[in-house]
């Protein structure tokens, strides 16, 4: 039996108390008028505008509302651009695109191409670039778990909640685990650890692919170039309700393996560069660390 408007409601901010700025003293505001909105309304897209301004207090500026039936992601994953491995004079790139579909074969297949693209080039390989530029985010288990061979084993970042929790993302030989469990799994790896790694970031670098870029962060022989990133550095749940409207919801914020918290602020670069010239200055760093002619 469909729930009652009322109980829609009721739902709805039982999932949101979950959000990461619900100590704030908005919060509790927005909640009651959630309620309140229901007890007028016939409709569960009654609740729509009531839902819209409360997520976006409950969660802050990487949460949203998505309506019943406005979900483009589907079509936003078939337009979506592949990973790329390519090596050029020892020095091989890794082109990590945004990673948006929910279908898990499409995670796999990204995944593996990334993996078995730096299995491939690992021998030949004296340095490696990490491109996340105009990486918007999605999934981060795809992405993290095809860089695993170039990450060492053990926490790389973890997700901490507004009590102070955290969760810890852990890299494996496998892919990346969260909770004990490895999402995207692509077999045991050879680490190709132990030469400069190089990433690259830009204003358009967000949220899992921040997630991508603080995985790298505090590692010995890596070194940043280009923009901050867009400061969605925060870990989403989404949450669907009985008429399929979803609540995409920020609950908690990234930790590097330093400790550092960046709580939904930008990842500032090593070196700061401009669009243009930050593969060109990474390159020039890694021919420094005796990569590249």
């Amino acid at each position: 039996m469909p729930p009652s408007v009322q109980k829609y409601a009721e739902i709805a901010v039982g999932r949101l108390d979950n959000g990461y700025h619900t100590d704030s003293p908005e919060w509790p505001a927005a909640r009651t008028a959630v309620l309140e909105a229901a007890a007028r309304a016939s409709t569960y897209a009654d609740l729509y505008p009531a839902l819209h301004e409360a997520v976006a207090i409950a969660g802050g500026p990487h949460s949203r509302f998505i309506p019943a039936g406005e979900d483009g992601a589907a079509d936003a994953a078939a337009s979506a651009a592949a990973p790329v491995v390519a090596s050029e004079a020892g020095v091989t790139t890794v082109v990590l695109p945004e990673m948006i579909s929910p279908d898990a074969d499409d995670q796999t297949a990204y995944a593996m191409t990334v993996a078995d693209g730096i299995d491939r080039a690992a021998a030949g390989t004296c340095g490696w670039i990490v491109d996340l530029r105009g990486n918007t985010g999605g999934n981060m288990f795809p992405m993290l778990s095809g860089v695993t061979a170039l990450l060492p084993d053990g926490p790389a970042l973890s997700f901490r909640d507004r009590h102070g929790g955290d969760s810890a993302v852990t890299v494996r030989s496998n892919g990346v685990a969260l909770g004990g469990s490895v999402f995207v799994d692509v077999g045991d790896r050879r680490k190709a650890t132990g030469v400069p790694i190089a990433v690259l970031q830009d204003e358009w670098t967000a949220s899992s692919g921040e997630a991508v870029l603080a995985s790298f962060r505090g590692l010995d022989g890596v070194r940043t170039f280009g923009a901050p990133s867009a400061g969605y550095t925060s870990a989403n749940v989404s949450a669907v309700l009985y008429d399929g409207a979803t609540l995409v919801l920020t609950e908690s914020a990234y930790v590097d393996r330093t400790g550092r918290n960046y709580d939904e602020q930008s990842i500032e670069p090593d070196q700061q560069s401009a669009a243009s010239g930050a593969e060109g200055e990474a390159r020039a760093w890694l021919r420094d660390q005796g990569c590249g002619g």
